[in-house]
């Protein structure tokens, strides 16, 4: 590791540093530690497994409020009904189930920051809320008779263009606004490939618990660095962790790098993975999968993009289908809208 690799070796869980050899990713981290001293609101973009999360935790790490609480919320995987209650507390009684009072996400993170992940899937109508804590500064719990002041800043990630949401109709403008006010957008592993193989060699240091002197090959490291990585740093984990499995001695060599659904390369012997049973059921269950992914994006197209009415053309809830094209971006289907 050289000196311009953030990332240090000094803690397994060291979330708070990144790996930048990259030019690209120097500049970025630069930028970053810039904001992080300020108390401004941040909108982080990138695709799916950039590490948008990671960044959030690195501005956290470098504010005046590294000693506060980080947390964070997934707006993306929190059913509709559910994710009010969870950012803004309820009282006892304030809803079915509700025996007793709790606070909200805000509360939690009192004196430090909160992260709202993947905050364009958010339903509009918890949009409005949202933007009046934030205007307001306070936020009153399901049930509450009073508001409480609150002191924490806000971070945000989004995978899709929020200026075409707004657009679309599918964000709202003022909330938009209020969320933008730095943007960083992180780009896709891809286009920094300088960060591949460090970002590589740090995963096998975890995996290993930095006791396993496992290494790459020139020709396992060549073929990483071939590779598209449509799944960014989620993607390199999971190839970094099968490689730790398939690979035989401390070197980890060309066939034990495998790729999802990827042919090896001609001359590399490579043992199969056996990721899942190869069953009636199995083949089944990714038929129907792939039936639904054609489905939804079929009705996108039909609808321009529109999610509302693509939900409608469904039969399902728009946020039902935020849900799945999320989880679609998160398998590495390109969303056309």
């Amino acid at each position: 590791m050289t000196q311009s690799t953030l990332l240090t070796m000094d803690s397994l869980e060291d979330t708070a540093e990144l790996v930048a050899e990259d030019p690209r990713s120097r500049e970025l981290v630069e930028l970053a530690r810039r904001v992080a001293a300020s108390e401004a609101t941040v909108m982080l973009n990138g695709e799916s497994g950039v590490g948008k999360e990671v960044y959030a935790r690195f501005i956290h790490a470098h504010s005046l409020r590294a000693a506060g609480p980080f947390v964070a919320v997934n707006c993306a995987a929190i059913p509709e009904n559910m994710l009010e209650a969870m950012l803004f507390g309820h009282e006892r009684g304030a809803f079915t189930g509700a025996y007793e009072s709790r606070p909200g996400k805000f509360e939690l993170a009192e004196g430090g920051t909160l992260l709202l992940d993947e905050i364009s899937e958010m339903d509009l109508s918890l949009q409005a809320k949202l933007l009046r804590v934030l205007q307001e500064r306070e936020v009153e719990r399901l049930g509450g008779r009073r508001p409480v002041q609150m002191d924490v800043r806000i971070l945000a990630t989004s995978n899709r263009n929020l200026m075409q949401a707004v657009a679309d109709g599918q964000f709202r403008e003022d909330l938009f606004y209020r969320l933008n006010v730095f943007p960083l957008v992180i780009p896709p592993l891809r286009e920094r490939p300088g960060d591949i193989l460090p970002l590589a060699r740090r995963l096998i240091y975890i995996h290993g618990r930095g006791i396993d002197q496992a290494r790459l090959s020139a020709a396992a490291a060549a073929r990483l660095m071939d590779h598209t990585w449509p799944g960014n740093v989620r993607e390199l984990d999971n190839v970094i962790q099968r490689a730790m499995i398939l690979r035989d001695g401390e070197a980890l060599d060309a066939a034990a790098i495998q790729f999802e659904s990827m042919a090896p390369p001609e001359g590399v012997q490579t043992r199969s993975v056996p990721l899942a049973p190869r069953t009636e059921n199995r083949r089944l269950g990714d038929s129907l999968r792939s039936r639904e992914e054609q489905l939804i994006l079929d009705a996108l197209r039909v609808e321009d993009g529109s999610r509302k009415d693509a939900a409608a053309r469904l039969g399902i809830s728009p946020r039902t289908l935020r849900y799945k094209l999320a989880r679609l971006r998160d398998a590495g289907v390109t969303i056309p809208y």
